[in-house]
């Protein structure tokens, strides 16, 4: 006679609540969609087998450093330094090159991100590095020179790659932007002003804020040669809660990583803009691999511009700016450009209250 065998069936313990810890703890964001829930929850009994899984994913892996090239320790900083100012010495824009082949392993901290505690970690780990205390004016960009005013970067690069990312990342900015013909846009932090000038000469109506003297007098001398009307001037992120105007758009690209209290600057944002005006965030430091919500960059050109210029090089993973943004009261579109980091745009508005 037969014994008869009854399978037995794993008890199925896995919930959705772990499922979404377990995806914001390992992935640093939320799943897709409820698909993606409902899919994820179907194949895996247990949380330790939905860890193990995702732990092989390519995502994850992916995550696991925040930058390809070396990884380097801080107390090996100055002979990188060393390294590239001497390649820098016979091309001025050959550090660009050199500071992407490595990142430095800074240390991470477990405060509450929007703590007095963490923002000090984060101005702790910014001296340990610039070698001072940080203040606004060390914004300068004291490399600037005449030459440069001419022929300004990316153009100064001579490089293919450099300038072609650059122009095709603004194109994608304007694309994405969307915004009237005649529209008030304001630039902060508009830097060398290429975007505020194809803007201007687009017939947009536009403004811009910018630390730097000298890059206020080099857009002014190419809106000069173009014969378009641009209103750059010079003046600090927190400007715009003097300011007694409305806009279509606020546009950062490439700038607000550099500002030292990122959640009071998008607080002031809404007193500027028009009734369903845009917020838009493009070309910014935001990787998901960072090991801390947000802090100081550990890229090698963030960490190489810290030290040698003594600017503020901040980086954010995606998740927490957008829930920030959300709990602001901001939706935000996200515009994919498959080129380079340098083009990715987020688009925010106010929801109605």
């Amino acid at each position: 006679m037969f014994a008869r065998i009854r399978a037995k069936t794993a008890k199925k313990t896995f919930t959705r609540e772990e499922l979404l810890a377990s995806y914001q703890e390992l992935l640093r964001r939320k799943p897709a969609d409820e698909a993606d829930v409902q899919a994820h929850l179907a194949a895996h009994l247990t949380e330790a087998d939905f860890r193990a899984s995702i732990m092989k994913s390519p995502e994850y892996i992916a995550l696991q450093a925040p930058y390809p090239g070396r990884k380097i320790q801080l107390s090996e900083l100055d002979a990188e330094m060393n390294r590239i100012d001497e390649l820098a010495q016979s091309d001025t824009f050959n550090d660009l090159k050199e500071t992407n082949s490595f990142w430095v392993d800074l240390p991470a901290i477990s405060a509450d991100p929007s703590s007095h505690v963490y923002m000090d970690w984060v101005m702790e780990t910014y001296r340990s590095i610039a070698n001072q205390d940080y203040a606004t004016k060390n914004e300068a960009s004291t490399f600037l020179n005449q030459d440069l005013a001419s022929v300004p970067f990316p153009y100064a690069t001579r490089d293919p790659h450099v300038v072609g990312e650059q122009l095709m990342a603004i194109g994608h900015v304007i694309q994405s932007m969307k915004l009237a013909s005649g529209s008030r846009i304001l630039e902060m932090g508009f830097g060398w002003g290429n975007t505020s000038l194809q803007l201007a000469r687009m017939g947009y109506d536009v403004s811009g804020i910018d630390i730097e003297k000298k890059f206020v007098d080099m857009v002014n001398l190419q809106a000069k040669m173009l014969n378009v009307p641009i209103r750059p001037k010079q003046g600090t992120f927190f400007d715009i809660e003097t300011l007694d105007e409305k806009f279509d758009a606020v546009l950062f690209f490439e700038s607000f990583h550099h500002c030292a209290d990122h959640v009071r600057l998008l607080k002031s944002i809404p007193a500027v803009l028009k009734v369903g005006g845009k917020l838009v965030l493009a070309g910014e430091a935001i990787n998901n691999a960072l090991p801390y919500p947000w802090g100081i960059n550990p890229g090698g050109q963030a960490v190489y511009c810290i030290r040698k210029y003594g600017w503020l090089e901040l980086c954010f993973r995606e998740n927490y700016l957008l829930d920030l943004l959300d709990g602001l009261g901001w939706d935000v579109v996200k515009h994919n450009f498959p080129q380079s980091a340098t083009g990715i745009t987020y688009i925010a508005t106010l929801r109605a209250s």
